[in-house]
């Protein structure tokens, strides 16, 4: 009985380390490739940057923190609309799902005083990153960020909007 139990826990031990090797692996091939970057709309300005220790509040503005946070923005006349990404510092690569979304990891903020607009949430989708210089110092580096976010106007049940992107991202800070 007792050595029946003692090989049942060391297989279980074996599979349960297996599957989180495997799973770390998998994380490790990230791939995306640099093509059909999306391009800014017309008439419209965009900015693809990011910054290292860094973290985002829930209105919106940019503290010291424990997070690599990158933002896109797009503006117009009078008109802005900004995704901020909040990710892990370490690694060359990572992946959110929907769980980080709605934990708020992926931000959505469009601005516009003249606009009777809802505010709209990030509620599903994915992003997914990979450093093109990994070896690099992180002032130098540059990062492939594919996302494809579903926004719902907050509070509402029903209307969703999916908005996808493509694009490398830069530093906007210097260290040297």
């Amino acid at each position: 009985m007792k050595r029946t139990t003692i090989k049942l826990l060391l297989l279980s031990t074996l599979i349960l380390t297996q599957s989180a090797c495997s799973k770390k692996d998998n994380l490790d091939k990230i791939k995306i490739e640099e093509k059909n970057l999306t391009p800014c709309q017309p008439n419209k300005t965009c900015q693809y940057l990011f910054t290292e220790n860094a973290d985002i509040d829930g209105h919106y503005k940019m503290n010291t923190g424990s997070y690599r946070l990158f933002w896109a923005s797009q503006k117009s006349e009078g008109i802005e609309s900004v995704f901020y990404i909040r990710t892990p510092m370490k690694g060359d690569n990572f992946e959110l799902g929907k769980t980080e979304i709605l934990r708020g990891d992926v931000k959505y903020l469009n601005i516009c005083p003249a606009c009777n607009t809802i505010p709209l949430k990030a509620v599903d989708g994915y992003v997914k990153g990979v450093n093109l210089t990994p070896g690099k110092q992180a002032d130098q580096t540059k990062w492939l960020l594919e996302m494809q976010i579903v926004l719902q106007a907050e509070g509402a049940n029903g209307t969703t909007e999916t908005v996808s992107l493509k694009q490398i991202y830069y530093p906007n800070f210097v260290y040297n």
